[in-house]
């Protein structure tokens, strides 16, 4: 018996026919057809670091706190003056010695000064406060009631009234006015027994915008006798 006849080396076997393998049949889409998945982000790279971000504000109170330092600085509002009402309170209760009080550049409404200097009159420990650059308007009160006063040699006293706030609704006005006024009469006496002078004084130097460098705050009651050079 013969054999078919065949080609010599064997030819291997061609490819299949496109397409392979075989692709579902392209059927158009409709309203009804899902939408198709979103790609799956990439996993991060094992070695990527995370960045973790510290408040340094709050970290530098802390450390402060923990010497018995508070330091004011750049304008006390209602919420500033809460919170360093509770600095006060939790440094009155947790230890017999002075309070390092460091005002630098300070300003405050008329509120939050006198929160302040309430705060300070019920401390039971003694508050010793150290004026850096400018004390302006209502704040002054607060360096005026401490229990020792010191400043910087180019420290400034600015004696004026806290300017009114803007936009009051008009039915509002005049209970704003006579709220402002008892506060305001509040100020000039604690700052009057403080200083040793007539209310009317102070009232008329806080009207004037009186500014006082270190040896004219000290001789008007605002600041201690300097101490004698080492």
């Amino acid at each position: 018996m013969s054999r078919p006849m065949g080609t010599w080396p064997p030819v291997p076997p061609g490819p299949p026919d496109p397409p392979f393998p075989p692709r579902p049949p392209d059927w158009p889409r409709t309203p009804w057809s899902p939408e198709p998945r979103p790609p799956a982000p990439a996993p991060a790279p094992s070695s990527a670091s995370a960045t973790v971000v510290v408040d340094t504000t709050d970290w530098l109170a802390e450390r402060l706190l923990q010497q018995r330092v508070v330091v004011l600085s750049g304008h006390l509002d209602a919420e500033v003056a809460n919170r360093t009402v509770a600095e006060l309170a939790l440094l009155d209760a947790s230890g017999d010695e002075p309070v390092r009080l460091q005002l630098s550049g300070v300003g405050a409404d008329l509120d939050a000064a006198l929160t302040l200097v309430d705060a300070l009159d019920l401390m039971g420990v003694p508050v010793h406060a150290t004026l850096l650059g400018t004390l302006t308007g209502p704040a002054v009160a607060v360096l005026a009631v401490a229990d020792r006063r010191v400043a910087g040699a180019h420290a400034t006293v600015h004696l004026c009234e806290p300017r009114a706030p803007r936009g009051l609704p008009g039915r509002e006005v005049e209970a704003w006015a006579a709220e402002h006024a008892r506060q305001l009469h509040r100020l000039h006496e604690r700052l009057a027994e403080a200083c040793r002078r007539p209310v009317e004084q102070v009232a008329a130097d806080l009207r004037a915008g009186t500014l006082l460098d270190v040896p004219e705050a000290r001789a008007y009651g605002l600041l201690d006798a300097a101490e004698p050079a080492r």
